[in-house]
């Protein structure tokens, strides 16, 4: 404990340090640490930036785009520490869908006749890794073992995509981070989402880094569930110091095409989706303060986003293969009443109008030449099954939650590795169907597939935003025609989840100084300006009145 004690007032005063000092080290002297090391990549120059400044810092976050080469800057600063004497192995906590990205990254950063050994946390830690990636679910069934892991010599402990643990010690994942950061001789963190919902969400990343001192340097009126508009200048301000981050305008990328597809709501679709939403506005009895109720309004949107997409799916309820976030039952409808009548009538003679503008779109690019592969966004499983069956003759793949890595199962029949490598290499295979709480983080697919459709999205800006770079990021050709198409079925709540998503993502552009985020998170042309952080208090005010049918 005295230990622990010793430590933390040695980094609080690091801290105090560094918040004065912001200088970094040059493209020089970068190249020279680097020199007559195993780490032979050949960086550009705002990865030497980043690098440069990462190395300057005790500990530190790097929340640069998607795609803008997070894991070699991570790699060339773990070798830079370790031929310094400072480190001797490497400790990655990241998502499932991130692991082939540091696989591949360790084959492209290092001397092939000289490199670290990478290894997979199963049920144990392997005595001969240098390199060793667990996902946040095991670490945090396992942390002991991890922790005597990481304990054995200088480690760096990184997280990959560390907005996962931002709900800090109140979500077990935060908690096992942040015990874990005191096994640490180095902390950094990765993610290009760090703050989508507010600045609050800062502080388990900055307690991780800094174990005990994010409250003490992020202004506390910052932190409330309705900070003062200014805050988010106070925020970046602050956090400034901490971090580099790479801007998509950086990467020399063509931007992509951002297009809005109005769909209309019509016929039984109508009558089904506006039965429904009168059918809640007469619940309206929560006040915003009564968080018990908050999951009752989750499964309320679940069954509107259905509503605007797939009516098909309300008579059915969640798969058991959904994120557990997504699960619920079948609507409850008195068999007899109107909404009944209404959905048993659709099921039997409606095609979603979605479907059937995917299907048109997905056989244009596959006509083009050369053809063209097709991304397609659902949160659904049932969607994206849907679509499996109605898109066969392209042979898509399939990527969603309970699809195994062939980490974990790999004699399984399909995996997220070999639906991956099918859709990258076999000619046949035109579309990827894609579930963004599996697939937004840590794939590249930018070298085979330029147009992404959108047939769903939730309030989740960070996931959206993530997804956006899995076919717009570092190394697509110049002048490639990037498409990303939004289907909006108009009058529902899918035009109050695109306004919510461009205003979380204005707030986070804000923070981080990085006007980027709103241009991608901005498919229409609404100049409209928003200053304020908001949150999910702001999400279900935002229902409510769409809800109340008020515009």
């Amino acid at each position: 404990m005295l230990e622990v004690i010793r430590q933390a007032s040695t980094e609080r005063r690091a801290l105090d340090q560094l918040i004065l000092d912001v200088s970094g080290l040059t493209p020089a002297e970068v190249q020279e640490r680097l020199t007559d090391t195993r780490f032979q990549r050949q960086l550009k120059q705002f990865q030497l930036r980043d690098v440069g400044r990462l190395l300057a810092l005790p500990n530190g976050a790097n929340f640069s785009v998607p795609g803008a080469g997070k894991t070699t800057v991570a790699y060339a600063v773990y070798e830079a520490e370790r031929a310094a004497g400072r480190l001797s192995r490497l400790l990655v906590v990241a998502p499932l869908s991130a692991f082939d990205a540091w696989h591949n990254e360790v084959e492209a950063c290092f001397d092939p006749q000289d490199r670290p050994r990478v290894e997979v946390f199963t049920d144990h830690a392997p005595l001969n890794a240098e390199i060793l990636l667990i996902n946040y679910h095991r670490l945090a069934n396992n942390y002991e073992s991890v922790a005597r892991w990481a304990a054995k010599g200088s480690t760096l402990v990184l997280l990959d995509e560390a907005h996962r643990m931002k709900a800090g010690r109140s979500g077990t994942h935060g908690n096992a981070c942040l015990d874990l950061a005191f096994t640490a001789s180095r902390r950094d963190i990765l993610t290009g989402t760090p703050a989508p919902q507010s600045g609050a969400d800062f502080v388990a990343l900055v307690d991780f880094l800094w174990p005990g001192q994010a409250r003490r340097i992020l202004p506390s009126e910052a932190l409330g569930s309705r900070p003062p508009a200014h805050a988010v200048h106070q925020v970046a301000d602050v956090i400034r110091p901490m971090f580099v981050r790479t801007r998509k305008e950086e990467l020399g990328l063509t931007p992509p095409t951002l297009r809005v597809e109005p769909v209309p709501l019509e016929g039984l679709h109508r009558d089904i989706y506006f039965a429904l939403r009168d059918r809640y506005a007469g619940m309206l009895k929560m006040t915003i303060a009564d968080r018990a109720e908050l999951g009752r309004m989750g499964t309320i949107v679940m069954y509107l986003l259905e509503a605007a997409t797939n009516p098909h799916l309300l008579a059915a309820g969640s798969s058991d293969d959904d994120p557990p976030i997504f699960r619920h039952p079948p609507l409850t409808v008195e068999p007899g009443s109107r909404l009944w009548d209404l959905i048993q009538r659709y099921n039997q003679y409606e095609t979603p109008p979605k479907f059937s503008l995917v299907a048109q779109m997905i056989k244009e690019n596959a006509e083009q030449d050369p053809p063209r592969k097709t991304l397609v966004w659902s949160n659904f499983v049932r969607n994206l099954r849907a679509m499996e069956r109605m898109f066969a003759r392209y042979e898509p793949a399939l990527i969603y939650g309970e699809v195994p890595s062939g980490n974990s199962k790999p004699t399984a029949e399909r995996t997220r590795e070999k639906e991956l490598q099918r859709f990258r290499e076999d000619p046949n295979c035109m579309v990827l169907l894609a579930n963004p709480a599996a697939m937004s983080e840590g794939v590249s697919l930018h070298q085979v597939c330029h147009d992404a459709i959108y047939l769903d999205r939730t309030f989740n800006a960070g996931q959206y935003l993530q997804s956006i770079d899995r076919i717009h990021r570092l190394g697509l050709e110049p002048g490639v025609d990037t498409r990303l198409t939004f289907l909006l079925t108009t009058g529902t709540i899918d035009d109050i989840v695109n306004e919510r998503i461009r205003t979380k993502a204005q707030a986070l552009g804000d923070m981080l100084d990085d006007p980027d985020l709103v241009t991608m998170a901005l498919p229409s042309e609404d100049e409209e300006e928003y200053g304020a952080i908001l949150d999910e208090v702001e999400d279900i005010k935002a229902l409510f009145t769409h809800l109340r049918g008020e515009p």
